[in-house]
């Protein structure tokens, strides 16, 4: 018979220091998910392009949001709206509908991977066991700080190695200078 192992106190568990460490994914999966659903309306064909600002918008609001609080606000909200999106995505895809709407498939495709890290983590939000009222819960307290500052920080990277390309997939990145030139022949008299 092993005996259980001892924590010490103020000592991080590891289902704690996991939660540091994706505690920001979320939030910048919304802000990813909203630059290129905000981009993507740039070059969409009449209301497309109104629909997708406005889901820019809106997931660049929950993303800041989540940032904000540390988790997904609304679970059940940005659970269904995302279930919803992805599974419109889905059909205008499958229908062969993207290149009449103005709407280019990759770009597309990573908004929607954007779109599933916020809703796991709205759906493991939905199923955490219910708590005890007056019960300390996990997250209360604080967050160890280097956990969280190198899942910030792997969170920014993956977001720009994925968000960058899709930008520059659009219509909106098509348009926009190429880098190490200027804006007119006259910029540099």
């Amino acid at each position: 018979m092993t005996a259980a192992p001892t924590r010490t106190p103020g000592a991080p568990s590891r289902a704690r220091t996991a939660t540091g460490v994706f505690r920001s994914w979320p939030g910048l999966a919304g802000i990813g998910a909203g630059l290129v659903l905000a981009a993507l309306a740039a070059g969409a064909v009449g209301g497309t392009g109104l629909a997708l600002a406005g889901l820019g918008v809106a997931a660049l609001g929950a993303g800041v949001a989540a940032l904000r609080a540390g988790r997904v606000v609304l679970p059940r909200t940005t659970l269904a709206v995302v279930v919803v999106l992805l599974l419109a995505a889905a059909a205008a895809a499958s229908s062969g509908l993207l290149p009449a709407l103005g709407i280019p498939g990759g770009p597309l495709l990573a908004a929607c991977a954007f779109l599933v890290v916020p809703a796991t983590a709205a759906a493991l939000r939905l199923r955490a066991p219910l708590r005890v009222p007056g019960e300390r819960s996990p997250r209360q307290g604080t967050i160890d700080r280097w956990p969280a500052l190198v899942g910030m920080l792997a969170g920014a990277v993956l977001t720009a190695a994925l968000a960058t390309p899709a930008l520059a997939a659009t219509a909106a990145g098509e348009l926009a200078v190429p880098h190490g030139q200027l804006h007119s022949e006259h910029a540099g008299h």
